[in-house]
């Protein structure tokens, strides 16, 4: 039986809603989503990229990964996709952001042993670590560019990139952008793949504002950068060019997280509904309104590829399995109010703890949150449901795989 390769492209910051926005000024998302199995009501587990991605890459809510923050390395306990299909004889590539741990004061993210075959890290284009595969392809490739933006060595004391060295970096022509250079090197590990075994591989581009460095310290708010989206637009047309003709080809496509304008809005729908959309040959298209998380994107990778899923898994395969109905997306910040959100067909819940303070929305009649109805006595029936159903949930999510192994 032949095995499906698996091409996983994974943004950093970008909304459902700004994806539809800008749909003209990006032709190949635009494509993929309309032409394939897509699905319109995804959500993130957290508005936060590190727990994002590690929900994103285990199939685990946060309260069982333990990534609480941004800046926490995934436990090694914790098995990611990259792992089991690599455990499975997979040739395993990463091009460009990972994110599954701290990346302060320019430090590297090793990946684990085992892990992947071929690892061309970049965590983003103003990321100053020394194993910044980006970095140091522009600077061997543009020179006085590089020296432009970067005219000293980077001080691991000094995190601070000035305005000036951003505006510089994003004025980059297209061919030297980062999404750019993550397209190309895709290509380069795709050439390289082995024939005789199946690959697994993933995209980090980055499309935030940001650039893979926050303007302040605190809760990374990131909008998405729109040229940085059209860069990696162009790239992702390159790469489905150069696999159109696999029949055995698995390639998905979703973000880490949406768009986070300010605390306010820290887990309003434009920061958690993400693009998420899948396409093979098997994978008949259809656009799907259901709710679904993106911890559902492990289970069904594997389920398509045919590889067991290892035991600790939470997230329901989108192909066989009977969604939720429902997504729970939690904040846990050591500078902020801890919140906690609950997503349903119609109706959305932000509880924000120690406070004790309700956001009820009416997700239909008002899709751009800016109506609390918590308050309103017409509709405290619905909020009462909402508080049981996120109590509900919250259980559902426990991580109860651990063995019993006696009576008593």
């Amino acid at each position: 039986m032949t095995r499906a390769n698996v091409l996983l492209l994974v943004f950093d910051s970008l909304s459902q809603r700004n994806l539809t926005r800008l749909s003209d000024a990006v032709p190949n998302l635009t494509a993929l989503a309309e032409g394939n199995l897509s699905f319109a009501n995804a959500y993130a587990p957290s508005p936060e990229s590190g727990p994002a991605r590690a929900s994103l890459f285990t199939g685990l809510d946060m309260a069982a990964h333990g990534v609480w923050t941004d800046g926490i390395a995934l436990p090694d306990h914790e098995v990611t996709l990259p792992e089991r299909f690599a455990g499975a004889g997979y040739h395993t590539w990463l091009v460009g952001r990972r994110q599954l741990a701290g990346v302060s004061n320019w430090t590297t993210e090793h990946a684990r042993a085992h892990e992947y075959a071929h690892f061309d890290w970049a965590h983003g284009p103003l990321h100053r670590s020394r194993q910044n595969t980006y970095l140091a392809w522009l600077e061997d490739t543009a020179p006085d560019q590089y020296a432009r933006i970067f005219p000293r060595q980077a001080n691991a004391d000094d995190t601070v990139i000035p305005a000036e060295q951003r505006a510089a970096m994003a004025a980059l022509p297209d061919r030297l952008c980062f999404n750019h250079w993550a397209g190309q090197q895709a290509l380069a590990r795709l050439a390289e793949a082995p024939k005789d075994k199946p690959y697994f591989g993933i995209v980090g581009f980055v499309t935030g504002n940001t650039m893979g460095v926050p303007v302040v310290p605190g809760p990374c708010l990131e909008t998405a950068n729109e040229r940085a989206l059209a860069q990696a637009d162009m790239a992702i047309g390159v790469i489905v060019e150069a696999v159109k003709d696999d029949p055995n080809l698995i390639l998905a496509v979703t973000a880490a997280r949406g768009s986070v304008r300010d605390r306010e809005s820290v887990l309003q729908r434009d920061a958690l509904n993400v693009p998420l959309f899948l396409h093979g040959k098997t994978l008949k298209p259809n656009q799907l309104d259901d709710i679904v998380s993106t911890i559902d994107l492990a289970p069904t990778l594997y389920e398509l590829a045919g590889v067991p899923p290892p035991p600790r898994i939470q997230g329901r395969s989108l192909l066989s399995e009977a969604p939720r109905g429902w997504a729970l997306a939690r904040f846990r910040h050591s500078d902020a109010t801890a919140q906690t959100a609950l997503v349903e067909t119609q109706w959305k819940l932000i509880f924000a703890h120690g406070s004790a303070v309700e956001r009820l929305y009416d997700m239909v009649a008002d899709p751009s949150e800016q109506s609390n109805l918590a308050d309103d006595p017409a509709h405290q029936n619905k909020l009462d449901e909402m508080l049981d159903m996120m109590i509900d949930a919250r259980v559902a999510l426990e991580d109860r795989t651990e063995p019993r192994i006696a009576l008593f």
